[in-house]
This record gives structure tokens, C-alpha cells and sequence, in this order.
């Protein structure tokens, strides 16, 4: 049977050396997340996925064949598959590109772009429960001021991260 302290170990693997958005090791920015949902009464297979939701990202080397040899069950991996997020680049370059025909600034359209982007894949994040919770959990920690630098609070990609974060939080409770 696979456990919380098995997903633990695979994501202080993958994790190792990585730092979250305030310099601090990322894995208790995983750990914050997964604390927080067993304490709201989540179940332990929720709380793995809290943990392993960012093993298959661009920045780790881990594939859905390197977690199953590792024993993740399957289920648990097709959630974890549905949380990767893989930026769509056409889309963001070719929404971007009409809203730029509409007069409207590059770096606004850019970031507008982006958003939609997300919002896209949160749409599909919330058809699975285990993934919507991990992922309303994950957004309100980046959500909260201690992750976001004081010194960033006031530029322009900090207010569309924030905007894009509470417009997914609210796609996904609504």
C-alpha cells in the first residue's frame, strides 16, 4: 500500500534543491499544502496527491513510468497528470495577438493571454474532486502575502498572478 510517508520521500527527491517563490525549500510549500487539507479532513490519498502534484512538471524529471515503478498507483498518477500543467504557447500567442489587433498593449494582452490560458486548464482540474481541492489549496497559499515578496507587491505581473489566482479560485468553488 502505498503512504503519505512514500509520496513524501518521491517529492523530497524531486524536489531536492528547488525553492519556492520566497527562497525557502519548496517542499514545505508541499508539505503547507498537504498539512492544511489533512486538517480540514481530507483523505490520505488527497494529501499525496498534495505532495507529488509538481513531480511531473517541467522542472523535475519524473514521468508518469518513473512514478508507477515507484509504486504510485495509477489513479493517483492520472490525478496528478490532470494537475501538470503544460502551458498551451499557441493559444497564449494567438489570443494575445487579437487582443493586440484590439489596440490593447502587448505586455496587457500577454498577461490576459495567460490568464485565459490557466483558467483552461482549471476548468479541467475541477472536473476531478481530489484535483480541484489539491489545486483551491495550492492557490490560496500563493495567495497569501508571506509568499509574495513585499518588494514585488506593486508590479504589474504580481497584480495579474494575484488576479489569475483568484479568478481560478473562484472557477473552481463555483
Amino acid at each position: 500500500m502505498f503512504t503519505y510517508n512514500d509520496a513524501l520521500r518521491i517529492a523530497n527527491e524531486a524536489h531536492a534543491g528547488q525553492t519556492d517563490k520566497i527562497g525557502g525549500p519548496y517542499i514545505e510549500h508541499l508539505i503547507a499544502i498537504a498539512t492544511n487539507l489533512k486538517a480540514k479532513g481530507e483523505s490520505e490519498e488527497t494529501q499525496i496527491v498534495a505532495l507529488l502534484q509538481d513531480t511531473m512538471g517541467d522542472s523535475t524529471a519524473y514521468t508518469p513510468a518513473k512514478l508507477s515503478e515507484l509504486g504510485v498507483p495509477a489513479q493517483i498518477i492520472d490525478i496528478l497528470s490532470l494537475l501538470t500543467h503544460h502551458k498551451d504557447q499557441a493559444f497564449i500567442d494567438d489570443y494575445s495577438c487579437k487582443r493586440m489587433a484590439e489596440a490593447m498593449p502587448a505586455e496587457d494582452a500577454t498577461y490576459e493571454a495567460r490568464e485565459k490560458e490557466f483558467l483552461r486548464y482549471v476548468a479541467r482540474v475541477k472536473e476531478n474532486p481530489i484535483a480541484k481541492v489539491v489545486k483551491i489549496e495550492s492557490l490560496h497559499r500563493l495567495l497569501d502575502e508571506n509568499f509574495i515578496p513585499k518588494n514585488e507587491r506593486r508590479e504589474k505581473k504580481t497584480k495579474f498572478r494575484i488576479k489569475k489566482y483568484q479568478n481560478s479560485i473562484e472557477l473552481l468553488q463555483n
